[in-house]
């Protein structure tokens, strides 16, 4: 193979290449270690391996962004003879991303596990105490004013009983149901029961879908519940009126949700927890909506993520339309 064709090889090549001689002064670049170090053609000999890559290494990462994305760039230094040697850059930011979605179930499924014994452990003494607090109201005459303290006992051990459902739900989601449905109107029917709560809050809802209905394979009383708690979030980061818009995407062999509202987004030192158990920022929350929400598209085998800025955040649902667990 002549050195023209392999030139034209390594140009095309989507894995960045350097050579660099003894010295480490980079002698050849191709088109991909280009785009990776943010170089031109005049500036390649500004950069020197072993600065890039020291040599006890033999491997680096590093942080790049492309356009509007930020991508993790793998640089692996290979010594060649004579001194010189070769710089490998790749993107592994796919295989960091999936690194993370591995610990994070992982995290939710070890949380799961302990929450649900602490569940138990609580629900069999606390239904003894109801017992006992029905036993002692039966007992009290009716215009005792007694009667009151023994009611807000009851009603202060059902609201406990129904926090203890959440964490039967993050702990052990149930069976998936999965049939053929109309993923439209499971949106529409979604967005409908919050309706009240955005004319409450002032928020504008709009909803954008495709001419047609879209057919997925789903469990349409969970996609609803994870659209509800999305919903839900959404109005609440906008308490002084807003938009909300709701947008039904046919993407090919997948079927998207995207939700944006226009409230002041995620503060940058907080995204990377949304999805964890027992995270909130609210005062009256427990932090399980989300993580619910992410166990069960999960079982879907789709995605939920999020971007968010100043001016909004966007909520992207992703579910294949075939879905399976």
């Amino acid at each position: 193979m002549d050195r023209k064709v392999l030139s034209e090889v390594l140009e095309f090549l989507p894995t960045g290449v350097m050579l660099a001689d003894e010295t480490g002064a980079v002698t050849y670049a191709n088109r991909a270690a280009h785009e990776y170090m943010g170089i031109d053609h005049d500036r390649l000999g500004e950069v020197n391996i072993r600065e890039v890559v020291p040599h006890g290494s033999g491997r680096k990462e590093l942080i790049r962004t492309r356009g509007d994305e930020r991508i993790t760039v793998r640089l692996t230094r290979i010594p060649l003879s004579d001194g010189c040697s070769a710089v490998v850059l790749s993107d592994v930011s796919e295989v960091h991303r999936l690194q993370q979605e591995l610990l994070k179930m992982d995290r939710l499924a070890s949380v799961g596990e302990l929450t649900s014994g602490i569940a138990h452990e609580i629900r069999n003494p606390l239904a003894g105490i109801k017992t006992t607090a029905q036993a002692l109201k039966a007992e009290i005459p009716e215009n005792d004013h007694r009667t009151d303290y023994v009611t807000r006992i009851i009603m202060e051990i059902d609201r406990l009983n129904k926090l203890l459902l959440s964490f039967f739900d993050f702990a052990k989601p149930k069976e998936l149901a999965l049939r053929p449905c109309n993923l439209k109107k499971i949106v529409e029917d979604s967005v409908f029961t919050v309706q009240d709560e955005a004319r409450k809050n002032h928020v504008q809802v709009m909803e954008f879908y495709p001419p047609e209905g879209l057919k997925i394979k789903a469990d349409p009383g969970v996609v609803q519940q994870v659209l509800m708690n999305v919903f839900i979030n959404a109005l609440q980061a906008m308490p002084s009126g807003g938009r909300m818009e709701v947008h039904l995407v046919d993407d090919g062999a997948y079927a998207r949700i995207e939700v944006r509202d226009t409230g002041k987004g995620i503060p940058e030192d907080i995204r990377s927890r949304i999805f964890d158990p027992f995270f909130t920022t609210k005062p009256k929350g427990i932090g399980l909506g989300l993580s619910i929400s992410y166990r069960l598209i999960k079982m879907h085998s789709g995605t939920i993520s999020f971007v968010s800025n100043p001016a909004g955040t966007t909520f992207t649902i992703s579910l294949p339309k075939g879905a399976g667990t």
